[in-house]
């Protein structure tokens, strides 16, 4: 089954007049924007457009990669709207090919958002998962369509690359030209002698399970994640994301005698990164008075105030006022500086806790875990031995001293 004219053609009003009423000042941004080649988003909230027309929503969960192509061409058509209704005052807009819907709030129900990795049963619904980016892969040129021509009767098409054959471009059996020909001789437009026109920016990450939601005993599994135009570059390895996307399976080439494995990809359509941070950090006025009370307090004698601080810290494990001083500068961290040559220096340091069993190692990590809103405690026995370092030193005893 697949959408009907009369229903992309409803989709498509609903959606138009949906921006043209909640995103008009999106659109005025995008228009006064310089670069027309570039790729802007507009960012939808589903609940809201939802609550406009529910039969929209029936349509988005039945047929999610067809309603979000109508949706692009929606915005489009809005994005032309208001630049005919702005021209007059405005002389220093222009239109925008590459705009793009973004789906994002959706309801928080089973079906649509999902804290774990989908399964086989999820491919094709569109879904909100909930990760951290374990890795991140170079951003690629990715041509997605190429142009062919007719040796018989010169129709020119075009043939947009299969996602689910990792981009693979099928030669057509037979030309597409609605007169007839069914000739099965085709020339590439796109070969060796011109460069590729229709390409687009390119990049998969792979996020896994926040190991703070599983149950215990339970292995993290991860999912790649295609990322798209406005999409690439907008997280980096560490982020704990939410993506909005549909499932998809894909699969290389067959090859005789050999058995084709299936991989489930979630297609990205939005990117929401939880972890960001402003620029300048948010303090109450109640938080910086505390503060400003406690140092006048200690003025004369600061140390005192770092040590009732470091009194605090960790209070189950008595004493070792020293060690909670690393673990405090550890959490507290440092400013990444440039030096002369360029190179960046992190500002973050490492911290080696040895010690004999039972002397408040673990009781550290644990505080630490508590008050770092991102971090994992983990051990040696549920660690992959990747990013672990072990340095092994002689030591020689001598036992007559």
């Amino acid at each position: 089954m697949v959408l009907g004219a009369d229903q992309v053609n409803l989709i498509g009003q609903v959606f138009e007049s949906y921006v043209l009423e909640h995103h008009r000042d999106d659109i005025l941004g995008i228009l006064r924007e310089a670069d027309d080649e570039a790729h802007y988003p507009v960012v939808v909230d589903a609940l809201t457009l939802f609550e406009t027309n529910m039969e929209i929503g029936e349509y988005f969960n039945a047929f999610p990669s067809e309603v979000l192509t109508v949706f692009d061409s929606a915005l489009r058509r809005a994005a032309l709207a208001v630049l005919q209704d702005a021209a007059v005052g405005s002389p220093h807009l222009s239109l925008k090919q590459n705009l793009h819907a973004r789906v994002s709030g959706l309801p928080v129900c089973p079906e649509l958002t999902r804290e774990h990795i989908p399964k086989a049963r999820d491919v094709g619904h569109f879904l909100s998962v909930t990760g951290t980016v374990i890795r991140t892969s170079l951003v690629k040129v990715l041509e997605f369509e190429r142009s062919y021509i007719c040796n018989k009767c010169k129709h020119v098409f075009a043939v947009k690359a299969d996602f689910e054959q990792y981009y693979a471009f099928c030669r057509p059996s037979a030309c597409l030209n609605e007169e007839g020909c069914n000739s099965t001789k085709f020339t590439c437009l796109s070969g060796a002698t011109s460069s590729p026109a229709c390409c687009r920016d390119y990049q998969e990450i792979k996020i896994q399970e926040q190991v703070q939601r599983l149950s215990v005993g339970s292995i993290p599994r991860c999912m790649v994640v295609a990322l798209e135009d406005d999409l690439v570059d907008s997280c980096k390895s560490g982020d704990d994301i939410t993506v909005y996307g549909v499932v998809m399976q894909r699969w290389k080439p067959f090859h005789e005698g050999a058995r084709c494995d299936l991989e489930l990809v979630l297609k990205a359509n939005y990117v929401k990164v939880n972890n960001e941070q402003l620029s300048g950090v948010v303090i109450d006025e109640e938080v910086r008075k505390e503060f400003e009370d406690f140092w006048e307090k200690h003025r004369d004698d600061p140390l005192a105030g770092r040590n009732e601080i470091l009194a605090s810290l960790c209070p189950q494990v008595f004493g070792l006022y020293l060690v909670k001083l690393a673990v405090a500068m550890v959490l507290a961290g440092g400013v990444q500086r440039t030096d002369a040559t360029g190179t960046r220096i992190r500002g973050e340091s490492h911290l080696l806790l040895v010690g004999d069993p039972g002397t408040g190692k673990s009781q550290f990590l644990k505080y630490a875990v508590k008050i770092t809103p991102r971090s994992v405690l983990t051990a040696g026995i549920g660690s992959t031995s990747a990013g672990t370092c072990l340095l092994l030193l002689p030591i020689t005893i001598n036992k007559s001293s």
